[in-house]
């Protein structure tokens, strides 16, 4: 088998410069979690001393043991992707001095680096009567940092790092040969955490190709592929390939159904077929990314609730981790890059302007744990696993506006320059530049400026929702999510408009959500999921659970939500009556100039719900809304909001 290549090639970072809101939201995470003394001084130094304090494997961990040993790694990969994105010859150098150090005080000869003292501590022993419910996170943090090393590696050019990272791989093989356990065979989740190291084994291969690395990558994916596995976690491609809803390839759902770390391992089951040119790989990834779509998407659109897949698209109270949004649009890109349909790129642009933003504190410096669908605020992320200044989410955050940056643009095989996503920006591709202005999706009508050194083809993708783009005037629907326009070689303005009427979404619930018991399917034991995290470090929650169906609102890629900041009275808000699969709604939403005191939405509007005669009473509805990003992120317990109509 052969290598693939990617249908587009991405901007190399910094070619692209994010401005007008998103831009400002960028600017002030990458102040606030990279450039701040903060960012550089307590939380980096807390993320290094867990390799001294080895309090991972401590009887201060917990039920078994925990997962300090990512922070460092997450930590890092988003210094090399500010150094790729900034070019901040001074930053680099910071990075590289501060790596250095790590690796001389805790890399041990043999090639170890981890946060647990017992080397050879990756996974609780298989006889007791619980160990899939116990955690061990070894080989999932040394993912985290063998991946930073090699990403610095690539932003730099540093050797040592990558002579570091080799010493990781090299040992990793070695000590699973020694033990004679394969890698399905670790950690936690039967198996999955491990499992996901996949992606940077990979990346490391294509450095240093060592047929260990590949060998070890293959037997990921082939422990995946077979009917029936001595874990649960052991049919993950067979099941992906199958009509089965993911929810019930688990016989503990509750506990194995892990969003996170499912799509993680599935990125790096695409890398494969990138590698290798396994069909089959792809097929599972497409498959499984379909089994998401169809049966976890929520309604932030995001996959999965609160942190598992447990049927997200057909239960009435929306919870989804920020790190399963940060992986949902991960696996989309990776499937967009492979395949160059723009239906994943739908996918990214919704998920980022819902709950990727509403995840998002308003400074940059932190963020929400868990992104929820109506109520009071969302779930501040709380330090855990005895940090004090580090969370898997608020940690993983910035990399997501990485990955935004490489995808608002890119350049076709073919040599074409593509456009994907038209909010504000700066593009430098080979051999054209390009300016977005307009404050897309707030405004229906935005332009671009395309300044190109040759003659060329520039193709702009069409959402599935706008079915055509109007270009100077002339309305063009889209062949493949796309209209090419040819470009002689000069400069060249185009005015663009793409239709937002408000559209009505019926929810996919059947019947009443039962909020108090979900049951693992071979235990049995009932546990109040949704009432539990409900009121999670929110206890104002108390009452606010949906019990019902509703349906939501979108205009463009963006959820419309009711709320204070919003100029929406609670009452109506909160209100649990909906709309939801009664006929005959026309819905429109016009510019909103009165907005509630002191409040700065992105986008506000009316919305009129309107009903026919047809049967009924004639009703009209004035409903003030705005997106829900910006309506939603604020942590207040006075705050109130609701997607649901």
């Amino acid at each position: 088998m052969n290598s693939i290549s990617d249908k587009a090639i991405s901007p190399l970072g910094g070619d692209v410069h994010l401005l007008g809101r998103t831009g400002e939201m960028f600017d002030r995470m990458l102040d606030s979690r990279v450039f701040s003394d903060h960012a550089m001084g307590p939380v980096y130094d807390e993320a290094e001393n867990s390799f001294s304090t080895h309090w991972d494997d401590s009887p201060d961990g917990g039920k078994g043991a925990g997962w300090q040993n990512e922070y460092w790694g997450k930590t890092m990969l988003c210094h090399a992707g500010a150094i790729r994105h900034t070019r901040d010859a001074a930053h680099a150098a910071w990075c590289l001095d501060k790596a250095h150090r790590f690796i001389e005080a805790h890399q041990r000869p043999n090639g170890y680096l981890s946060t647990y003292a017992q080397e050879d501590l990756l996974r609780q022993h298989p006889e007791s009567p619980d160990f899939e419910q116990h955690w061990c996170f070894n080989i999932w943090g040394r993912k985290y940092t063998l991946w930073a090393l090699v990403e610095l590696h690539r932003a730099t050019g540093d050797e040592l790092c990558l002579r570091a990272a080799e010493k990781m791989g090299d040992h990793l093989v070695a000590q699973l040969r020694r033990l004679g356990v394969a890698l399905g065979d670790t950690g936690s989740w039967a198996g999955i955490s491990s499992l996901s190291i996949l992606r940077p084994l990979i990346e490391l291969y294509r450095l240093v190709p060592k047929a260990e690395y590949r060998e070890l990558a293959e037997a990921a994916v082939r422990a995946t592929d077979v009917s029936e596995g001595p874990k649960p976690a052991m049919n993950l491609i067979f099941d992906a390939l199958s009509d089965r809803p993911v929810a019930s390839w688990f016989r503990k759902p509750m506990h194995l159904s892990k969003a996170y770390e499912l799509m993680s391992y599935f990125e790096g089951v695409a890398d494969w077929h990138r590698l290798t040119g396994d069909r089959r790989a792809l097929d599972a990834v497409v498959a499984f990314w379909n089994h998401l779509y169809d049966e976890e998407l929520n309604p932030m659109r995001s996959a999965g609730y609160f942190d598992h897949f447990l049927g997200a698209r057909r239960r009435v109270n929306g919870m989804t981790e920020l790190c399963d949004v940060v992986h949902w649009i991960r696996l989309s890109r990776e499937l967009w890059l492979l395949t160059g349909e723009t239906k994943y790129l739908d996918a990214i642009e919704e998920a980022f302007y819902n709950a990727f933003l509403a995840g998002v504190s308003p400074d940059g410096s932190w963020g929400a744990h868990i992104i929820r669908s109506h109520g009071t605020r969302h779930v501040a992320a709380p330090a855990q696993t005895g940090m004090t200044l580090h969370q898997c989410c608020p940690d993983n955050m910035l990399r997501t506006f990485f990955d935004w940056a490489e995808t608002v643009a890119a350049t076709a095989a073919d040599g074409a320059w593509e456009v994907n996503f038209f909010s504000d920006a700066n593009i430098a591709l080979p051999g054209a530049k390009i300016e977005l202005r307009g404050n897309y999706p707030i405004s229906e009508n935005f332009r671009l400026r395309i300044v190109a050194e040759r003659a060329g083809t520039l193709r702009l993708r069409v959402p599935a929702w706008a079915k055509e783009i109007v270009v100077d005037g002339v309305a063009t629907k889209p062949e493949g999510g796309r209209v090419s326009l040819p470009v002689a070689a000069g400069e060249h303005t185009f005015a663009l408009f793409m239709e937002m009427t408000p559209r009505l979404i019926d929810s996919a619930a059947e019947g009443p959500e039962e909020i108090d018991t979900v049951t693992d399917l071979d235990t049995q034991k009932p546990k109040g999921y949704t009432k539990q995290f409900m009121t999670w470090y929110t206890p104002e929650m108390e009452g606010l659970a949906r019990r019902t169906p509703a349906a939501t609102v979108m205009r463009g890629p963006l959820v419309l939500a009711k709320g204070r900041l919003a100029g929406t009275s609670r009452e109506e808000t909160l209100d649990f009556n909906s709309v939801n699969r009664q006929r005959g709604w026309c819905l429109t939403a016009l510019p909103e100039k009165r907005l509630a005191k002191n409040a700065a939405p992105w986008g506000a509007w009316t919305l009129y719900l309107e009903h026919g005669k047809s049967g009924c009473e004639y009703v009209r509805r004035e409903i003030p809304v705005a997106d829900f990003w910006s309506v939603s992120c604020i942590d207040d317990p006075d705050n109130f909001f609701s997607l649901w109509f």
